[in-house]
């Protein structure tokens, strides 16, 4: 973990899933945390509301998936393909703990496929009481 980084209730959990599972979408209102706590367990970011990465993911949304995992694709609701390139990853048998996705909204166009039972969410919330006073839950 980088110096400065709050642990968070929901750190282990987190941990636990990507042992077992390709791909985790986290998901929540903006400002809750969910960059910093997925960046943490990243090898490589993907930036989709930095217009010149959105840009290129836009025009190659392969590239998403050649890089070293594992791969944080933070904001992915700006490229929805990308959801669908991650799913179709994840069935040709993408190794546990290759992808996050972040993302604050929902999709004008969700995509072709859910994920369902392919992609889970884990809700981040904001800091609760036990966090703020760094005390058990």
């Amino acid at each position: 973990m980088h110096s400065g980084y709050r642990r968070r209730i929901i750190d282990d959990e987190l941990d636990e899933f990507l042992r077992e599972l390709s791909a985790i979408a986290i998901e929540g209102a903006k400002g809750v945390g969910k960059t910093a706590t997925a960046s943490e367990r990243a090898a490589t970011v993907h930036a989709l509301d930095d217009p010149a990465q959105r840009d290129i993911a836009a025009a190659e949304p392969a590239r998403l998936l050649s890089a070293p995992p594992p791969v944080l694709v933070d904001e992915w609701q700006r490229v929805p393909e990308t959801w669908d390139l991650v799913r179709r990853a994840v069935d040709a048998g993408a190794a546990p703990g290759t992808f996050l996705l972040t993302g604050s909204a929902a999709p004008a166009d969700p995509g072709s496929h859910s994920g369902a039972a392919r992609i889970p969410i884990v809700r981040m919330r904001p800091l609760s009481l036990a966090e703020r006073l760094d005390a058990p839950p």
